[in-house]
């Protein structure tokens, strides 16, 4: 059984490539940038599935989980427009304005998340 341990172990991890592939970003150090968005949206994908150990493990306030996921659902789609702007941004530099929008989107979407999401984690009560 994966421990509760794991999932902040994998919630770190999440946090600290997403710092890096944002200051890559900014530096314009695209082969790296792009690894690192990959690596980012892996360990998204793997932390969110970690979840189910927390849910097994604490009981979470419905209405703050509520809003959570409305912030956490919201990043996920966001990540569509960043990785689709990305992918333009490579082949013409013009849709770097837009790339950056969706970034911006996205960034504020999934702080919220994870602020909203530590939020309830900080209500919840153990099973």
């Amino acid at each position: 059984m994966v421990s509760v341990t794991t999932f902040w172990i994998s919630f770190s991890i999440t946090l600290t490539l997403l710092g890096a592939t944002v200051w890559t970003g900014f530096l314009r150090k695209r082969k790296l940038h792009v690894a690192l968005a990959l690596a980012t949206v892996a360990f998204l994908t793997v932390t969110v599935l970690l979840t189910e150990a927390l849910l097994r493990a604490v009981d979470f306030p419905k209405r703050e989980m509520g809003i959570h996921l409305v912030f956490a659902k919201t990043a996920a789609l966001l990540v569509l427009p960043v990785a689709g702007t990305g992918l333009l941004t490579w082949k013409r530099a013009k849709w770097r304005r837009v790339h950056l929008g969706c970034v911006v989107a996205f960034l504020l979407v999934a702080v919220t998340a994870a602020g909203t999401g530590l939020w309830a984690y900080s209500l919840a009560t153990p099973r």
